[in-house]
């Protein structure tokens, strides 16, 4: 029998922005993040306006440190839309979800508060409207997430913040929003257990992997599924290993470990879990249909639906099924494949029938995912390696670049119009005036207007758009100045308010 879980919480113009214990999983993923080599930063190219990237070095906008993307292949023959991450950067770097263009420069970012990490960024449709959604919160070594679910309006205001239910903590794992207006998030909730058949004590702890979905309106849980009360532990690829055989409350054995949840033809509900590198579809009563993968498949052939470790599993409705296949810690697989199956449900058989595969065979030890674009080529996040790639359709890389610390636990290309209130930020430094407007999309280009008093402005400069605060020189410090912003055409969008030196 579960025990009852805790209640409650813890803790000329230029283009437009453009999207155009012996070993522990945790303790193995922190020594996979110390070795993995940190890709080195460069320049986007001469001609490029420059963005001011410094951290802290923003003084328009005071208070965020952002991070600097460098983009190491140049975007060509991309999908549409921007580039949608959430930097990581532990205890002690900024967090926080990070809106792109093809040129690494921010159109927006939104630093969480100190301590708290943002996971699975991205932008979603609630009541017909699109909306910007993520989780935010703790991340302990093991990777198991306490926190909850943001929900933001395109004028970058909250609409809701999800909390689990029924006493539960929110993970990081999934906040996939459905078109009934409900979402389905992840838990884990430690329990006790007799581990005896993995190896381990009578009197041992377990991770019991949860699935809900929420009401989001109103919190409340429609449906919740529990790993313990369908999957036995003899599944897991951690039975007889550490931390199996001395599992502690404080170190629970992660037998399971969901990582995605999502929709499915018939009303079925598609799960992925790491730690028994499996897929599985539910039914809504909870039973398991069918398992693709892990050591009890019902699929064949068995070179076809061999991932070890996966993430992201998604079923379409032309029958094909997409999955990020790490295929490491430990590493079983040479490199990580992100793989499109075609899947027969009727006669149970699978066929690889698209890779894309990185030119240095990256090896992706945690997280990561793989979004399928209408291109027909492919967005992928590369989660424990800190960059995200775009793909063609034939599988070679349109556009790519690297975060500067931490990782993005996945990463989408997505469109978005942004419309934040407000008027454009203006901040004077001697001779230099710095420009901004966080999350407005469409700006192209920044006029100075200048005179002797705020009733008596004209233009004296103008410097194209460069990320999320444009610098720009004057020859000599102005008595009064403010800043407009353009779109390509000219148009007008915004004027900030008069500042004095």
């Amino acid at each position: 029998m579960r025990s009852k879980p805790r209640s409650g919480c813890p803790h000329s113009l230029q283009q437009p922005q453009s999207g155009n214990a012996p070993v522990s999983i945790g303790t193995l993923v922190r020594v996979a993040l110390i070795s993995i080599a940190a890709f080195a930063l460069t320049a986007c190219g001469a001609d490029a306006p420059k963005q001011v990237a410094s951290a802290g070095s923003l003084h328009s906008l005071p208070g965020i440190t952002p991070p600097h993307l460098t983009v190491t292949h140049a975007a060509s023959g991309v999908a549409p839309g921007f580039v949608f991450v959430a930097e990581k950067g532990g205890k002690n770097k900024p967090s926080g979800p990070v809106i792109a263009d093809n040129r690494g420069r921010i159109v927006w970012y939104h630093e969480v508060p100190h301590g708290l990490e943002a996971t699975d960024f991205r932008t979603q449709t609630y009541r017909g409207k699109p909306v910007l959604t993520w989780w935010q919160g703790t991340i302990s070594n093991a990777g198991v997430g306490r926190g909850e679910y943001v929900v933001y309006d395109d004028t970058y205001q909250e609409l809701k913040r999800l909390n689990a239910g029924n006493g539960l903590e929110g993970d990081l794992h999934e906040f996939t929003l459905t078109p009934r207006g409900t979402a389905f998030i992840i838990a884990y909730h430690e329990v006790p257990a007799d581990l005896r058949s993995v190896g381990g004590p009578k009197n041992g702890f377990v991770y019991d992997s949860v699935v809900q979905e929420l009401d989001v309106a109103t919190g409340d849980v429609k449906f919740e599924w529990h790993s313990l009360d369908h999957v036995p532990l003899k599944e897991s690829l951690q039975a007889n290993r550490e931390p199996a055989k001395n599992a502690t409350k404080q170190r629970p054995l992660d037998y399971f470990h969901v990582n995605s949840v999502g929709d499915a033809p018939g009303g079925n509900i598609l799960i992925s879990a790491r730690n028994t590198s499996a897929l599985y579809l539910l039914a809504r009563d909870g039973h398991v249909i069918w398992r693709l993968g892990g050591t009890r498949s019902d699929f064949g052939p068995p070179a076809e639906v061999k991932f070890r470790f996966q993430h992201d599993a998604r079923l379409h409705a032309d029958g094909t099924l997409s999955l990020f296949d790490n295929g490491a810690i430990p590493k079983l697989e040479p490199f990580t494949r992100p793989l499109v199956l075609k899947i027969d449900e009727t006669e149970r058989v699978a066929a690889i029938q698209k890779t894309f595969v990185h030119p240095q065979k990256i090896s992706a030890p945690y997280e990561g995912n793989l979004q399928l674009l209408s291109t027909g080529g492919a967005f992928v996040g590369w989660g424990g390696v800190r960059k995200v790639t775009e793909f063609s359709p034939g599988g070679q890389v349109r556009f790519e670049f690297n975060l500067p610390y931490g990782d993005t636990y996945r990463g989408y290309r997505l469109p978005w119009t942004g419309r934040p209130g407000g008027r454009p930020a203006v901040t004077v430094v001697g001779d230099r005036v710095y420009a901004s407007w966080n999350g407005k999309t469409g700006v192209a280009f920044w006029e100075v207007l200048s005179g002797p008093d705020a009733g008596h402005l004209s233009k004296i400069a103008g410097h194209d758009w460069a990320g999320l605060e444009t610098a720009i020189q004057l020859e000599t410090p102005p008595p009064a100045v403010a800043v407009r912003a353009l779109d390509r055409r000219g148009r007008q969008l915004g004027v900030s308010e008069t500042v004095t030196s």
